[in-house]
């Protein structure tokens, strides 16, 4: 017995109440078939939209999952927009499983087919145990055709070639190079002329001497420039400053070690302190134990001296009602 959800909704308008009682329980391979053959429609509306520049792909999933609904139910399959989602999931869920294994079996060659596997071999190899095969072939037939459908839409879209306004991907990758190339080669162009310029100064024997001047008092002046101590400050290699950086590395060496040293000796000491506390909690321990041992040594021997005495009074009573007994009868024997 299948037990029906009522839903109640408005219709497009908002004025008009329809009430949907939808099917529960176990899915019919008719209604599984309805399922498939809606979720291929509604991609097919949804990229004729995508291609004519409409609402297409960009639609709500709530609202794409309602337009399978009302399919499936001009179709005479009673289900809900959730129970159609969760039962495309499902279904994709256990295609996919069983692709692959299909795939996988082909090309190693080992193994048998699915369909020829029983349940518990199903299930052993993690696979899906109810699939029927009508179902998966037209699962098939859906899935390659909509891949077949988005890789020649894509490839339709990606073509560089048939739209001016966006550039062909080669030469946008090319050029670039080619504007590096040229920025190269404009660096190169304006310095090698300079060598040239050489020949003209050293032709002439009479300028020779004033261009070897210039050298000379670039070289004076640059110890006045070089005794500034904020331009020397950083590049500076002198024998005082290589000291004064190793004594204070020296002294931070120093500090760091006296503080590991004190760092040491406070946990020696600690260490030390807690073996001391250690030791003397075992040492009153042992007293502790001697002590008890004592106690129970004490104890038996009471104990033992206790029955020991009770035993000799217990043998001195009989004595003494044998001695008394044996008087009665001497006392009570005829004469």
């Amino acid at each position: 017995m299948h037990l029906m959800m009522m839903m109640t909704m408005a219709d497009q308008g908002g004025n008009d109440v329809v009430t949907r009682e939808y099917r529960k329980g176990n899915w019919t391979v008719h209604e599984t078939m309805v399922l498939i053959e809606a979720k291929e429609m509604d991609y097919k509306r949804r990229m004729k939209r995508s291609n004519d520049g409409g609402e297409g792909r960009g639609k709500p999933t709530e609202l794409r999952w309602k337009w399978v609904e009302d399919y499936c139910w001009r179709k005479g399959c009673l289900r809900s927009q959730n129970q159609c989602n969760d039962k495309w999931d499902n279904l994709m869920r256990d295609y996919k499983k069983v692709r692959e294994y299909q795939r996988r079996m082909a090309a190693d060659g080992k193994g048998g087919s699915y369909w020829d596997m029983e349940k518990n071999e199903r299930k052993g190899n993690n696979l899906p145990s109810n699939m029927l095969r009508q179902i998966y072939e037209r699962l098939e037939e859906v899935v390659e055709k909509k891949g077949a459908q988005t890789v020649a839409a894509s490839g339709d879209g990606g073509n560089g070639g048939s739209d001016p306004n966006i550039p062909n991907l080669p030469y946008v990758m090319d050029r670039p190079m080619a504007i590096m190339q040229h920025e190269v080669q404009v660096p190169i162009a304006a310095t090698t002329p300079l060598p040239p310029a050489a020949p003209p100064s050293t032709a002439s024997p009479a300028p020779s001497p004033p261009l070897q001047s210039p050298p000379i008092s670039y070289a004076q002046s640059l110890p006045t420039i070089g005794s500034s101590d904020s331009d020397t400050s950083e590049f500076s290699d002198s024998p005082a400053k290589r000291r004064k950086g190793n004594s204070e590395g020296t002294s931070g060496g120093t500090a760091t070690a006296a503080a590991i040293s004190k760092s040491a000796s406070i946990l020696a000491e600690a260490i030390r302190a807690s073996e001391e506390r250690e030791e003397r909690r075992h040492r009153d321990l042992l007293s502790f134990h001697e002590r008890r041992l004592k106690i129970e040594e004490s104890k038996t021997e009471i104990s033992k001296q206790g029955i020991d005495g009770l035993v000799d009074a217990i043998n001195k009573l009989a004595n003494s009602i044998l001695a008394l007994a044996s008087h009665k009868n001497q006392s009570s024997a005829p004469k």
